[in-house]
């Protein structure tokens, strides 16, 4: 079990850093043919809005590849100062803390995504929005014209990574041979 987290866990961050680094590329490329298009008197307003939409993309996706390698910022002069048996304790609370906020997380987004009430619905985005009053699905971006839930999407797919890279973090964590030192050369933190 343990095995198959690390191994999903690893598969999944190898996609996040694909995905992230043609966000990272196509981002200023967006902007700079629009900066373009405007210094010629003809800007491309979907590419500005295009651009934004991608860097929020870029964040949640970047904040899910963050808990897998342990990357954020944190204060720890608490865990400096204890024992390592005290901060393997530490380190634990810690990621179960972590792990509670990702599921916590999904949750919501399951609840504000609603599949079960889609599907009854017959995938009928109007029913839906009048039985629920979420329109989640209902609306639009204001210059690509398209729904707005493909973008809205990567919350519950940064939901479902952030969980399986916390449930790695913990499980590594448990069954951690050594004391956890200040530096684990492994994960990075």
């Amino acid at each position: 079990m343990v095995k198959f987290i690390k191994t999903l866990s690893d598969v999944v961050a190898r996609c996040e850093r694909s995905l992230l680094r043609v966000l990272v590329l196509a981002i200023p490329v967006a902007v700079l043919v629009n900066v373009t298009g405007r210094g010629l008197g003809t800007p491309i307003f979907w590419l500005d809005e295009l651009a934004v939409l991608s860097m929020v993309c870029l964040a949640m996706i970047g904040l899910s590849l963050t808990l897998k390698t342990r990357d954020a910022v944190s204060v720890t002069l608490l865990q400096d100062a204890v024992s390592p048996a005290v901060r393997r304790v530490l380190r634990c609370i810690s990621d179960l803390f972590v792990l509670a906020f990702t599921i916590a997380f999904l949750v919501l987004c399951y609840l504000w995504f609603d599949p079960v009430l889609l599907i009854n619905t017959g995938f009928d985005i109007e029913q839906f929005a009048a039985e629920s009053f979420n329109f989640i699905y209902d609306s639009s971006t204001a210059t690509l014209g398209i729904s707005k839930i493909w973008f809205w999407s990567v919350l519950p797919l940064t939901a479902f990574t952030s969980s399986i890279h916390a449930l790695e973090n913990l499980l590594q964590t448990l069954t951690a041979k050594e004391p956890l030192g200040q530096v684990n050369a492994e994960s990075g933190v």
